[in-house]
């Protein structure tokens, strides 16, 4: 099984993200539209009731197809409302998802520089390490001469 890069890790983190906040906000859109449902389904009961009581009873067809109407005219308001909620969602959504990309590319570009300023600190290390080596030869030259220098004076 291959390893996933951090950009990957990033990415799936970023849409679990989006999933769950995406989940949360049609939630709260909905709550309304929810107790819209409920009414209309209490009315609907009721009209169903109201016609089952009233069966023995002639009701003017007219009150039923009142009720009826009110009842159509009910249920095409939720769904408008339920169609602009979910447009409304859907562009938050998009929304979301264009910041988690730009974060993801933010994140991106700071890991880079991490990585480039570690591999500087590196070499400035080593360069450090190649001097004092040098400086230490150097030395070790330097006293060696004087001792050729001193020998030679006798």
């Amino acid at each position: 099984m291959a390893k996933k890069t951090s950009e990957e890790v990033t990415e799936q983190v970023a849409e679990r993200v989006a999933e769950r906040k995406f989940e949360e906000e049609i939630g709260e859109e909905l709550a309304p539209l929810r107790s819209q449902l409920d009414s209309m389904a209490t009315a609907l009961n009721q009209l169903q009731s109201s016609q089952q009581q009233l069966g023995s009873i002639d009701q003017p067809a007219t009150m039923q197809n009142e009720q009826a109407s009110q009842l159509l005219q009910q249920m095409q308001q939720f769904r408008r409302q339920a169609q602009s909620q979910q447009q409304e969602t859907f562009q938050q959504l998009q929304q979301t998802v264009q910041q988690a990309a730009q974060m993801l590319g933010s994140v991106g570009q700071t890991l880079q520089s991490f990585s480039i300023l570690n591999q500087m600190t590196q070499q400035i290390d080593q360069s450090q390490q190649q001097l004092k080596q040098l400086s230490s030869q150097q030395y070790q030259q330097n006293q060696q001469n004087q001792q050729m220098n001193s020998s030679l004076q006798r």
